[in-house]
């Protein structure tokens, strides 16, 4: 990934395999965002309970919200899988794309966290661990973030 401001705008230019890496991680994203399954622990995690000590108020808050969210979020990862159809520069000079990404890119980082068991302990990628590539991608989508967001705000 190469990070270019041209013209007071701010542009990414991705190599080809971080492109189909995002890409297969956008559909698997996208899968999850339109579950339903609120016993898978990544769909639990992309849609909190609003009320976890009350039953009856987190399905009412539930019922009057999560489709909303479910739809902008779904929206979103759309978006960025057609920036990326694009080709491989990102232009981020819209605020508005810029944060859709960097709202993308936390919920990528959000899922595979959850399926992997990351927490704030976990340190450098051990090479014996058999997750070790999945959790190399994990870094870098932190990484991708972290540029992202302090290239935006300096």
């Amino acid at each position: 990934m190469k990070v270019t401001h041209r013209r007071g705008g701010l542009r990414l230019r991705l190599d080809p395999v971080e492109v189909e890496i995002l890409m297969t991680l956008l559909g698997e994203l996208d899968e999850t965002a339109r579950s339903t399954d609120n016993d898978d622990p990544v769909v639990a995690r992309l849609y909190p309970s609003a009320h976890p000590d009350d039953v009856d108020a987190a399905l009412a808050f539930r019922e009057l919200t999560e489709a909303g969210l479910r739809d902008d979020r779904v929206a979103r990862i759309a978006a960025c899988t057609a920036d990326l159809a694009g080709g491989r520069d990102l232009d981020l000079t819209d605020p508005t794309d810029a944060t859709r990404w960097i709202q993308v890119l936390n919920d990528l980082r959000l899922a595979l966290g959850t399926r992997l068991g990351v927490t704030e302990d976990d340190g450098d990628v051990d090479v014996t661990d058999p997750e070790q590539q999945s959790r190399v991608v994990y870094h870098w989508l932190t990484a991708v973030q972290d540029t992202v967001v302090t290239s935006l705000h300096p």
